[in-house]
């Protein structure tokens, strides 16, 4: 597939310094089971994209704030932080940011705690691995137009997800790199981080 580069313009919008944690997770969701084995300072995992959006949703009521899922334009714009190479740290990760970045049936034993390692220019941890981020768009080709505030198709299969996880290899952490899932799956390679802006977002296309 070839990826042709476009012009996209954003309004502004407040992104999550680091993946949702379980500690932040619990505080909205006190009902929510988490397995014993888990950590408060590492990334909520086994969530679905409708999951997520339950989360948001009790969020909205508790602060007033409006809270969604980043578009997959206003994940990119973050994670690359005005960089224009494979990752925000230049074309390689550092040893410290990778966390068995290879395909694997049995995982090792890894941290996923966040904020451990160099934020980007913009101050944002773990764009690069740990946990895979839902997205709100559904998954489709890009336009080739300039756009402002994309939001994808109005419809699909599955959600986009971005950035990359522990145990998968370094070619799937790259800041343009594409992802997806049907939003009703669940694991514990994806987790999100949480968007809030004042901006009404387009209609999808």
């Amino acid at each position: 597939m070839i990826c042709l580069r476009h012009t996209v313009a954003l309004n502004a919008y407040y992104i999550g310094n680091t993946e949702v944690t379980e500690a932040l997770w619990l505080a909205v969701m006190p009902e929510w089971k988490i397995n014993a084995w888990s950590s408060p300072n590492q990334p909520i995992t086994d969530v679905s994209w409708c999951d997520c959006q339950m989360f948001l949703h009790r969020l909205d009521s508790i602060t007033g704030l409006p809270f969604r899922l980043p578009t997959e334009a206003e994940w990119e714009y973050a994670c690359r932080a005005g960089t224009y190479t494979l990752y925000y740290t230049g074309d390689g990760l550092s040893s410290n940011m990778r966390r068995n970045q290879t395909i694997a049936r049995d995982y090792k034993a890894v941290s996923l705690k966040v904020g451990q390692t160099r934020p980007n220019a913009f101050g944002l941890y773990d764009m690069h691995g740990n946990v895979e981020e839902w997205c709100l768009d559904w998954y489709g080709p890009y336009s080739a137009d300039e756009q402002t505030d994309p939001v994808g198709p109005a419809y699909g299969e599955y959600r986009v997800t971005r950035g990359g996880s522990h145990h998968t290899p370094d070619e799937y952490l790259r800041s343009a790199n594409r992802m997806a899932m049907i939003p009703e799956d669940k694991h514990s390679l994806t987790g999100f981080r949480v968007v809030q802006s004042d901006e009404p977002l387009p209609s999808a296309t």
